[in-house]
């Protein structure tokens, strides 16, 4: 059950040379793993991050959020699971214990409403004082209160782990690239989109901003972290959009985890990018822009009040046996290949408290602008394969964490 974070290649090679290290963890620099390209200044070899040196350790455990205390507690509770072949929980990694201690904590005493004492929650659930303030940062106010604390703290153990297993390949490939790299010469200028016409073994292009605009195409967003977001691009360059499936209950489906969310404002895809590395601070917060051909959006549907207020309330409401299928009058919406709605802004515990749907009035997620923020729903397997082979070539990744203004994406093998 011992698996270590990085194979001895990529810890050579990333280790922080004259850190002291703490007990079980290795000290890597930032600039190892990092997005930012190899000829940028915004990062330094200086930039030092801490990670635990085995997955299935209290190290981990505390990587991911956790304080000391309680880390020791679900690891000793994990070690015994592992003594015994046959036991519940025997084999699963220390992440799945974690997760329900977290769970269970949170249904003696979780926070969903404003005026519920938040940090006392998280305490209870075993967080950091780090990780409460940084889940508590009012900057984030409005994001965090689309959720319930144990959700963020679920989710931030999610995304700690994901880094985690995704590290030892970024660090290989951030070398590799660095050492095949070929610069265009200054004379090559950027074509269409800012991809560059020059050397054929580019198959990531550098791109200054990612345009606001492209004719015939619609531009749609989704922010997160790094790890997960940037999994969509396969190796040839390709897309693989079942990575971007939300998991249920989701605002418009109860039980479907084969949905495709996106939204058309940018704000909003970066605020969730900057909360997942304000609170996962070696993660990198990334948004990708879709170029969506703008003839793919023609067949879809919008969905408004009092049947916006069903569908949510439907999908996120109360449980039971008569909620498990669509009620017939919304079918039209669920069965729609592409789906238009505001975005709903109160966690599904919350929601599952109320009494009808129509007490669901006024609740949107907002832009920063004040705006009802919107989301694009790709219900159907037809236009989800059709968005990912016409995306092919059309999608940017941008890292929150260095510049703004810096953008990458994998080539179409035309142009690679």
């Amino acid at each position: 059950m011992t698996r270590r974070i990085l194979c001895p290649a990529s810890e050579a090679s990333a280790t922080a040379r004259q850190v002291p290290r703490k007990p079980g963890f290795t000290s890597i620099s930032r600039a190892s793993y990092s997005s930012s390209s190899s000829s940028s200044s915004s990062i330094s070899d200086e930039e030092v991050v801490d990670i635990p040196e085995v997955f299935n350790s209290r190290e981990t455990l505390e990587f991911c959020g956790l304080n000391s205390e309680v880390s020791a507690l679900i690891f000793d509770s994990w070690e015994r699971l592992q003594q015994t072949p046959g036991e519940l929980g025997y084999g699963n990694d220390i992440i799945t214990e974690a997760k329900h201690f977290v769970r269970a904590m949170g249904e003696r005493e979780d926070a969903w409403l404003p005026e519920h004492d938040w940090r006392r929650a998280l305490v209870g659930m075993g967080a950091t004082q780090r990780l409460c303030d940084a889940i508590l940062d009012s900057a984030f106010a409005h994001l965090r209160k689309t959720q319930s604390a144990s959700y963020w703290v679920l989710d931030t153990i999610d995304i700690s782990w994901e880094f985690l297993e995704g590290l030892d390949k970024r660090i290989r490939k951030k070398r590799d690239e660095t050492r095949d790299l070929v610069t265009p010469s200054p004379s090559i200028q950027p074509g269409l989109l800012g991809t560059y016409r020059g050397p054929s073994v580019l198959r990531t292009a550098t791109i200054d901003a990612v345009p606001s605009s492209v004719e015939g195409r619609t531009m749609l967003f989704k922010g997160g972290a790094m790890a997960g977001l940037v999994s969509v691009f396969n190796d040839d360059g390709s897309l693989n959009l079942a990575r971007l499936w939300s998991r249920n209950p989701t605002d418009f489906h109860r039980c479907k985890d084969v949905l495709l969310y996106f939204t058309k404002h940018v704000d909003v895809a970066e605020i969730y990018a900057d909360y997942t590395m304000r609170r996962v601070s070696p993660e990198e917060g990334v948004v990708l822009h879709f170029a969506v051909p703008s003839e793919l959006l023609e067949d879809h549907r919008e969905i408004f009040d009092p049947e916006w207020q069903q569908l949510v309330f439907w999908s996120r409401g109360p449980a039971s046996f008569d909620r498990l299928s669509v009620p017939p009058h919304l079918t039209q919406f669920t069965d729609a290949p592409l789906l238009i709605g505001c975005i709903y802004g109160m966690p599904n515990k919350a929601v599952a408290r109320l009494d009808r749907s129509s007490d669901l009035t006024g609740q949107y997620m907002k832009t920063r602008n004040g705006g009802n923020a919107t989301q694009y729903v790709f219900q159907t397997e037809a236009i989800q394969i059709q968005l990912q082979n016409q995306c092919r070539g059309w999608v940017w990744y941008q890292s929150m964490r260095y510049a703004r203004d810096f953008a990458m994406r994998f080539l179409p093998p035309d142009e690679a």
